[in-house]
């Protein structure tokens, strides 16, 4: 190996070239963790600010459309255009008949039959191509209550979901690297914008009353849970929505075998 800061060739044989790796290592971690804090920060704006589209697959009922050029006049000049959700003709109706329907009363279990006997495709059967590694056999309730409990139907933008994580394969021998671990995030972690950026298929007194949830003048509880659950409240106190923790019921102790005498 050959170092512009040594002239020459390392010698690990040296104490001194051994030392300068590992400071030129650590330098290098550093502007890594650097780099990412700097997209994470501007990624954060455009999505919060700007209502922009920061890719991923687009949920079950949008499609994507070009959004005109790149704010990027470098990446202008390649063609590079922005992209945008739009309400899919195909699918579109279907979020808006699922939340009409939960809005009218209906169980998620009582979807999840209907859109099965009526023979729609659940959303991996609808576009294979992005998901490839899905069974696409049919609707589930917890795809049905993914679709339910999406912010983005509301037409406002949604990021940070998710975060992927760097761990040490082997924290007692740092020498085998990192492995990226995806992980959920809690909902006080999310970024919404303040905006809408793409049609909405559900307004968002709707979406905060499809499941029966507090109105916006009960405000958002004061204390949110850290942990993470699918049970979400949307609430809306002054501007969008947010979504909080909603407590769990208490469940009930199992039920103990008797015997009855006949």
């Amino acid at each position: 190996m050959w170092l512009p800061e040594l002239g020459g060739e390392v010698d690990p044989q040296l104490a001194a070239h051994d030392e300068l790796m590992v400071l030129l290592g650590v330098l290098a971690k550093r502007e890594v963790t650097r780099a990412r804090i700097r997209a994470r920060t501007a990624m954060l704006v455009q999505a919060r600010d700007q209502g922009r589209y920061l890719g991923g697959r687009p949920p079950y009922g949008y499609r994507l459309v070009d959004a005109g050029p790149h704010p990027n006049r470098a990446l202008a000049r390649r063609g590079v255009q922005l992209r945008r959700m739009d309400i899919d003709p195909d699918t579109g109706p279907i979020v808006t008949w699922m939340f009409q329907q939960r809005l009218a009363g209906h169980s998620v279990a009582r979807i999840t039959r209907a859109l099965n006997d009526m023979k729609i495709p659940c959303p991996a059967a609808a576009d294979r191509e992005r998901n490839p590694h899905r069974t696409a056999v049919a609707w589930t309730l917890t795809s049905v209550q993914g679709v339910l409990s999406n912010p983005r139907y509301t037409g406002r933008q949604v990021w940070n979901r998710q975060r992927t994580d760097h761990e040490l394969i082997d924290p007692d021998n740092t020498t085998l690297g990192h492995r990226d671990v995806m992980r959920r995030n809690t909902p006080d972690e999310w970024v919404i914008s303040e905006q809408q950026a793409h049609p909405a298929l559900v307004s968002e007194a709707g979406y905060v009353r499809r499941a029966g949830h507090p109105s916006s003048e009960e405000g958002c509880p004061a204390d949110v849970p850290a942990r993470r659950t699918p049970a979400l409240w949307a609430v809306q106190p002054t501007h969008g929505v947010v979504l909080v923790e909603r407590p769990r019921r208490v469940p009930l102790p199992p039920r103990t075998l008797q015997r009855h005498a006949s």
